[in-house]
């Protein structure tokens, strides 16, 4: 007998179950982006100008040989053809140059450059050293059209001048230039020795400074990446006290006007300055102040004889009038150098 516990089973079938078809393969969305067809001419762009080209790390005798010269058509080879020296081709022949003695008894020959290419250029040890360099330049980024706008910046800069390396000896002294700290000013008087006894007015008092000389003063001030120049013309020296008015333009304007520099010059117009002198620290501390750059505070206490030079025509001074540099006058030396001079000669 059966146990009325257990569970019975049901006699039902169970109910079929009904599947969705899936969608057809047509109709699933790719995830991947179809290939795009490469640019040809991007892909010769890159091949002739991309440091990372395949043309960089292959033997480029496999490339440019007389067989792939061959495969060229005859309307390919005659545009490179025109490129090719007249050495590379079959009817070449050598000539004796124009200042040979037997030139003149050497026929002249007319060669067709239009003919067949000589097969041995391409093996040519010329040849293949250029080919190696235009491969190094490849590799370098050199045929590259942002190399090549710095190369056409750089040959305006020099065309209008405003590409200059700097000089060797203003870099030296930029260098090299040791500013002398507050309160050093007797031992920079103790270095030029017994000389430093005379003054700014024994020199123009015993015609070492004379009216018509330009004094042009130069200092490097390396803490502020400052280079001061400015040029003065004595105007008059004054007979009793032997003070120098000199003549000077405003603002940072490093040359004078040209009517100022020519002999017996006419009395200056706006905006020349005049200043009158008697040492050559007022004198630097009178154009500092003109040309305003240089504050006080920032002014290290320097030998001023040392910045100021003396230009001085020799000779006739009308020969000299329409040279461009200070109007024909020549550099005599700084101040320090003429007064050492002339202590050692009186």
């Amino acid at each position: 007998m059966a146990d009325a516990s257990a569970p019975r089973r049901s006699n039902r079938k169970p109910k079929a179950t009904q599947r969705e078809p899936l969608p057809g393969a047509d109709n699933v969305p790719s995830k991947r982006k179809a290939k795009e067809d490469a640019d040809p001419v991007q892909q010769l762009h890159f091949l002739l100008q991309n440091p990372k080209s395949r043309l960089t790390k292959m033997d480029i005798s496999d490339l440019i040989n007389a067989n792939s010269w061959n495969m060229l058509s005859p309307d390919s080879q005659s545009r490179l053809a025109a490129l090719l020296p007249p050495t590379a081709f079959r009817s070449f022949q050598p000539t004796i140059g124009s200042d040979h003695p037997a030139a003149e008894d050497s026929m002249k020959i007319d060669f067709d450059q239009s003919g067949p290419v000589d097969s041995s250029l391409f093996t040519d040890a010329h040849f293949l050293a250029a080919a190696h360099t235009f491969q190094d330049h490849l590799f370098s980024n050199w045929l590259s059209d942002a190399h090549a706008e710095k190369v056409k910046k750089y040959e305006q800069g020099i065309k209008d001048g405003s590409l200059a390396a700097p000089w060797k000896d203003e870099v030296w002294e930029r260098d090299n230039e040791k500013e002398e700290p507050p309160g050093t000013g007797a031992v920079s008087s103790a270095r030029a020795g017994e000389a430093a006894e005379l003054k700014l007015v024994d020199l123009a008092k015993n015609s070492v400074l004379r009216e018509g000389d330009v004094i042009a003063y130069r200092r490097n001030f390396t803490a502020l990446d400052i280079v001061v120049e400015k040029d003065v013309i004595i105007q008059r020296i004054d007979p009793r006290t032997h003070s120098l008015t000199v003549l000077v333009e405003p603002g940072t304007t490093r040359a004078l006007p040209a009517h100022l520099l020519m002999p017996g010059p006419s009395e200056p117009d706006a905006p020349t300055r005049s200043m009158t002198i008697t040492s050559p620290t007022q004198l630097e501390s009178g154009l500092l102040d003109v040309d305003g750059r240089v504050e006080r505070a920032k002014r290290p206490n320097g030998n001023a004889w040392k910045a100021l030079t003396l230009w001085r025509w020799t000779g006739d001074a009308l020969e000299y009038a329409s040279d461009s540099q200070r109007s024909g006058r020549q550099d005599h030396g700084t101040l320090f150098y003429l007064r050492a001079c002339y202590y050692q000669d009186r």
